[in-house]
């Protein structure tokens, strides 16, 4: 695998580190995504078999990946007591239904690094919603993510990041980058925000699963129509997972010529019915004597 394959999803895979907000509950929606929607926890029954995979090789493959990342040498990775950063004290105030982060006692006085003006915002930054000047914002049926642009030099503790339910005020200094009403209420008590590099990342979980035209009410609309309604399984409801798995089930019965989950009820219900009074069968049970009519 080249460098540039082995980076192509890395602006996915960030996201989906912020909303987990920890390294381990990261790799648990990892392994669970392996176990829900492949075969990766299957024990191949034997060399043939089209289904699961030779007992101990999911380990290997996980050590392997594991020690194909690891730094050649281990002092790379290895923090001194004096190369430990210090630590940063956040202090958060709620008053009348506000949110303020103020971020104190920051050794760090700048932030500097520029960015390529061309391209700033990625794809996955406006998934499903607008990219603007200064500012982007991506959504699905639950929460949304909203990624500001900073100035190549500041300082942090001159960022203001206020948030209500129907309300966000986000200004460096005295220069406002993002204000207005929000489209929807959202769950203010709940916001998340970090910054790397350049950028600002605000998460949002939304009061209510509807899909959002706009971030603020000043914004263009956008057509619902056109965007990505799908979800992720993990957010189905249990029956519609349930439903799912089902027809997923169906579709490997079918391709290995054994009878469906349908096909099975049928021939249940025959069975009981087999040699009952006034059945026009007799003798052993045998399906084959019957045909379905699957219209």
């Amino acid at each position: 695998m080249s460098e540039k394959d082995a980076t192509i999803h890395d602006d996915m895979l960030f996201n989906m580190l912020k909303e987990c907000k920890t390294l381990p509950t990261f790799l648990d929606h990892m392994f669970g995504f392996l176990q829900r929607r492949t075969d990766f926890y299957f024990i191949a029954r034997d060399a043939n078999s089209p289904i699961g995979l030779p007992e101990g090789l999911a380990q290997s493959l996980t050590q392997h990946s594991f020690l194909k990342w690891k730094p050649k040498n281990d002092e790379n990775v290895i923090l001194q007591e004096n190369d430990i950063p210090p630590a940063i004290n956040e202090e958060e105030v709620i008053l009348n239904d506000e949110i303020t982060t103020e971020v104190e006692n920051l050794n760090i006085d700048y932030i500097e690094e520029p960015q390529q003006e061309l391209n700033f915002f990625t794809n996955a930054e406006n998934y499903n919603g607008a990219t603007y000047e200064n500012y982007c914002w991506s959504q699905n049926i639950s929460d949304l993510d909203i990624t500001i642009k900073l100035p190549d030099y500041f300082i942090v503790k001159d960022l203001s990041v206020k948030i209500t339910t129907n309300t966000i005020d986000i200004r460096l200094q005295d220069d406002i980058l993002l204000k207005g009403s929000l489209c929807q209420k959202c769950k203010n008590s709940d916001a998340i925000w970090s910054i790397d590099k350049q950028k600002l990342y605000i998460h949002l979980d939304k009061c209510r699963e509807i899909w959002w035209d706009c971030l603020i009410t000043t914004e263009d609309r956008l057509d619902l129509s056109k965007i990505d309604c799908s979800r992720p399984f993990e957010e189905l409801s249990e029956e519609a997972q349930a439903k799912i798995e089902e027809l997923g089930w169906n579709q490997e019965r079918k391709r290995q010529g054994l009878p469906t989950s349908d096909e099975l009820h049928k021939q249940e219900m025959l069975k009981k019915a087999w040699n009952a009074e006034g059945s026009p069968f007799v003798g052993p049970f045998d399906p084959d004597k019957v045909i379905f009519n699957s219209n």
